[in-house]
């Protein structure tokens, strides 16, 4: 075989590969801005944000990153083979106390576990709050986790989706289900389900997480201020179901967080479940260790999904 024959062969073989793999079709994972990047920004200027790579609790990829300071939003949006879409999509909220996006643990890991099953996941990569420049308006991780429900239903026929939840953890669960009190049916905002791991819900004592109420409210917030990012003082008729896990042993955010919004969806009688694990402790994403219950939610959330009108 000449040289110029095994090229064409080799090419002919590439471009049948190409062909094979378009036509079965493949998970994609792509990274998209929020909102375009400000026009403003000088030349040898950039969003700001720092990255912090930890050693421990690491995700399948060997990552456990946190990003501070963020302020600039994107999207990874994690896309199922055509063949295995089961058509929901799912925006998760990394949490970090409002402080940090924990991008890897409660966000890129948990979308790939996902993507596998058939779900479309939409990775929010959002700007922490700055409350002494918003003041009394919406937070910035608030507008932007609703600007990213409302981007997946804009993007819904496109990824074969016909529903669009959000899920997040820990603060990331707070801003997750923010947002099921905030966003509007009319302009897409409003999640179809909310479900949440070990999530901060309240901002009074005893059981506020501090950190995520002070970097979310600032220092001395108003009472009027606190009542309304009190998740478990906003229940009422006609939210979305709510799907809830957490341990009895975390001390960084106690379970009574999830204990006190169950109790209060059920009396208006919003669907809600709520798992409670006996050991788990805090931020245990996927599960705690092979074999741990805390890995057991997985399956949970899956039928509790497909038990859903």
């Amino acid at each position: 075989m000449n040289t110029k024959t095994g090229s064409r062969l080799h090419f002919l073989a590439a471009v049948f590969l190409l062909v094979s793999i378009a036509s079965l079709g493949a998970q994609t994972v792509e990274e998209y801005p929020l909102r375009p990047i400000d026009p403003n920004l000088k030349a040898n200027e950039s969003p700001a944000e720092r990255v912090v790579f930890r050693p421990r609790s690491v995700d399948d990829h060997g990552f456990n990153r946190t990003l501070l300071e963020t302020t600039f939003a994107t999207l990874t949006i994690y896309r199922p083979a055509p063949e295995n879409n089961r058509g929901t999509a799912i925006v998760a909220c990394p949490g970090g106390g409002y402080g940090a996006v924990v991008i890897d643990r409660e966000g890129h890991w948990i979308a790939r576990y996902f993507q596998k099953l058939g779900y479309t996941v939409v990775v929010l990569k959002y700007r922490l709050p700055k409350p002494g420049v918003t003041g009394d308006a919406l937070p910035l991780s608030q507008q932007d986790a609703l600007e990213a429900i409302r981007y997946a239903r804009a993007h819904a026929a496109a990824w074969g989706v016909k529903r669009v939840g959000i899920m997040g953890g820990s603060a990331g669960g707070h801003l997750a289900g923010s947002t099921a009190f905030f966003g509007q049916a009319g302009d897409g905002s409003r999640p179809d389900f909310v479900a949440l791991l070990y999530p901060v819900i309240c901002m009074d004592p005893p059981y506020a997480h501090r950190g995520s109420r002070d970097n979310l409210l600032g220092p001395s917030p108003s009472p009027e201020r606190v009542a309304e990012y009190s998740l478990e003082r906003r229940a009422r008729p006609g939210l979305p179901p709510f799907f809830l896990v957490h341990a009895k042993d975390d001390k960084v955010v106690p379970i009574e967080n999830s204990r006190l919004l169950a109790d209060a969806l059920r009396k208006v009688n919003v669907p809600v479940t709520l798992i409670e694990y006996n050991t788990g402790s805090h931020g245990f994403s996927l599960g705690r260790a092979p074999g741990h219950e805390t890995g057991g939610w997985k399956d949970d959330f899956v039928k509790w999904l497909d038990a859903l009108p």
